[in-house]
């Protein structure tokens, strides 16, 4: 195999792997947990903040009469952060 060839075996090597690691990052928050009363959500930190999180919980918690109360944001790393949120009830009843 001659350099010119190896070299240009890399740069493909590496652009899918670029790629692959591009698409595994989204731009959109993601609901990664979903039950009666919690809601979480991962968000790039990047292109989404904790507000947009929080619509995504937002509209999530409606579905069920309630509405998201933030309770913690954790960040573990380029384009994983975290926001936890509480599906409560608008009329502060259950």
């Amino acid at each position: 195999m001659t350099f010119r060839t190896a070299k240009k075996r890399r740069l493909a090597v590496l652009s899918v792997a670029l790629a692959l690691a591009l698409s595994a990052c989204t731009s959109t928050p993601t609901i990664v947990r979903n039950t009666a009363t919690e809601v979480d959500v991962r968000y790039d930190g990047i292109v989404n903040g904790i507000d947009d999180a929080k619509q995504m919980a937002e509209k999530t918690c409606a579905a069920r009469g309630k509405t998201a109360r933030l309770r913690r944001v954790s960040d573990q790393g380029l384009g994983q952060h975290y926001g936890y949120f509480e599906c409560v009830s608008t009329t502060g009843l259950n």
